[in-house]
């Protein structure tokens, strides 16, 4: 690159100092933002840019993941990591109000109701069937009233029978009576400490996980993705969002709070704090006398 003439550099300082030297009020303006936001509003450009700028973007980030070693874990400080784990193995207790609609939901009580429905009607008909140590008493009972072995079989299983028959016909009516009770045991248990504490374990555990896993197997999961029916979609919620009078709303309130409290400092007061005015002076200098080279624009005196 040719080296930049005398009078180009000259006229760029001075542009750069002048710069420096206005206020940020001058750039916080939002009216030229929400002009961008019209513009980019439209979803077959928003397409085009995702297409042409995004995707290629994303794939090679995904092939590059895939080929790596590297765990998720490297991108953050040690000592970051481990806060992290650390905050997410605190107990986590569950919304009180959210576990008791949960649990009162028909959905749960039918679910309840039928579990409790079906293990105490297979309790009543094993235990009246003579199994187990329904089969133990039985026993003692024949020995105990003499009868021949045949006899007393027919009696015990007619009683048997008798009696399942009545205590099938009463499971129903117990469920039904029981279900409050159960109801509020299951919600005093969810909303327990220890299944706060049980919680925050297993967050704990699973964002552990999630830091030792490497970038290839994060890459694997994540090339799953229906990226077609994202890429689809993203488009138009981009531009619905940028049409919506209560973003346009939140941006300009903070513009004009920004306008406010800084709108006095000045731009170059600005780099000085970030620390990089020499290098964005430096990068006016490299891009302006590539753009201005051989232009007749010179500094006045």
């Amino acid at each position: 690159m040719e080296t930049p003439e005398a009078p180009v550099l000259d006229l760029l300082d001075d542009a750069f100092e002048r710069l420096c030297a206005q206020p940020l009020a001058l750039v916080l303006e939002p009216a030229p933002l929400f002009t961008l936001f019209d513009r980019l509003a439209d979803p077959a450009l928003l397409a085009d840019v995702n297409d042409a700028v995004i995707v290629p973007a994303r794939d090679r980030a995904i092939a590059r993941a895939s080929k790596s070693s590297v765990t998720h874990r490297a991108w953050l400080p040690d000592d970051v990591a481990q806060r992290i784990v650390e905050r997410a193995s605190r107990p986590k207790p569950l919304p009180r109000k959210m576990v008791d609609e949960l649990v009162a939901s028909e959905r749960v009580r039918d679910g309840v109701k039928a579990t409790l429905t079906e293990a105490l009607t297979s309790f009543v008909q094993k235990a009246s069937s003579g199994g187990g140590a329904a089969a133990a008493g039985a026993g003692m009972l024949r020995g105990a009233l003499s009868f021949g072995a045949k006899a007393a079989g027919k009696m015990l299983g007619g009683v048997g029978e008798e009696i399942q028959r009545q205590l099938l016909e009463r499971v129903g009516d117990f469920v039904d009576g029981a279900m409050a009770n159960v109801q509020q045991r299951i919600a005093e248990r969810l909303k327990s400490d220890d299944t706060a504490k049980a919680l925050g374990k297993r967050v704990g555990a699973a964002v552990q996980k999630a830091l030792d896993e490497t970038e290839a197997a994060g890459a694997k999961r994540t090339a799953r993705v229906a990226w077609a029916d994202v890429d689809a979609a993203v488009p138009d919620v981009i531009a619905h969002n940028l049409r919506r009078p209560e973003l346009r709303d939140a941006i300009a309130d903070e513009i004009s709070q920004l306008r406010a409290e800084h709108g006095d400092v000045t731009v170059g007061s600005l780099l000085d704090v970030l620390g990089v005015r020499d290098l964005a002076k430096g990068e006016w200098r490299r891009i302006g006398s590539v753009v201005m080279q051989g232009s007749a624009w010179v500094r006045s005196a």
